[in-house]
């Protein structure tokens, strides 16, 4: 197959762009990720939110084009947590890194290039598998209390909690979140899925919170949400 190189544009919080080059169905790509560090967070953990970022973003561009050419599976209602999962299989170098501070706020930034091809989703599909397998052995008072592993893991982490959503967990997926909240804070990604949640228990007013708390963190999508679903506007959490 002749090889081509293909360039993509993407909205990325402040990013330039996405580089994109596909050579016999590997694609090589950049994008860029963040992370607000809060007091009492580590430097590894808002490394690693903000390089799991980046390599998640990495996922969702090349999975739109592995699953129209049909070499992974076009994924519905386990999408977000397959490629979560496939994120952390991604090989990837850093290629520029820098701390940005704003009065008691430090924010790291990063760009990677990394290399993705679709049997790093096959293998989030044997992870996916095994971690469902495991959960439900849990006992009642295991599932209720919903314990968050101390190691440093967002794309295990943040799959977890949309596998729960997929199996229609929505209480205990909660719980699980606000524990998450507590390992990570300031990940968007964590408030983006307590809007889901909300959404599905009938909790507009939490709803839009999570939004909002989303929207603060730079999550465009959610900013974007917040402005064009109706029903919302009479919440006000100014």
């Amino acid at each position: 197959m002749r090889n081509f190189i293909m360039v993509a544009l993407m909205v990325l919080f402040p990013i330039n762009g996405v580089a994109l080059a596909i050579e016999e169905n590997i694609f090589e790509i950049e994008t860029e990720g963040s992370y607000k560090m809060v007091a009492g967070s580590s430097v590894e953990l808002t490394k690693r939110v903000a390089l799991f970022t980046a390599k998640r973003k990495a996922a969702d561009l090349a999975g739109r084009y592995l699953s129209r050419k049909y070499l992974i599976e076009t994924y519905e209602l386990n999408r977000d947590e397959i490629y979560s999962l496939a994120a952390r299989e991604i090989q990837s170098e850093i290629l520029a890194e820098k701390w940005e501070t704003v009065g008691k706020t430090s924010t790291y930034r990063l760009r990677i290039r990394s290399k993705i091809q679709a049997s790093d989703f096959v293998k989030a599909e044997i992870e996916d598998s095994k971690q469902e397998k495991k959960e439900l052995k849990e006992s009642y008072n295991e599932e209720m209390e919903q314990h968050v592993s101390t190691e440093i893991d967002p794309g295990r982490d943040i799959a977890k909690a949309y596998r729960l959503m997929r199996e229609k967990k929505w209480r205990i997926m909660m719980i699980y979140l606000n524990h998450l909240e507590k390992k990570y804070p300031n990940w968007d990604s964590i408030y983006m899925a307590k809007a889901i949640s909300h959404y599905i228990l009938h909790e507009p007013v939490f709803m839009k919170k999570s939004l909002s708390q989303a929207c603060r963190l730079g999550n465009q999508m959610a900013c974007d949400d917040i402005k064009n679903l109706k029903g919302l506007d009479e919440h006000d959490f100014d």
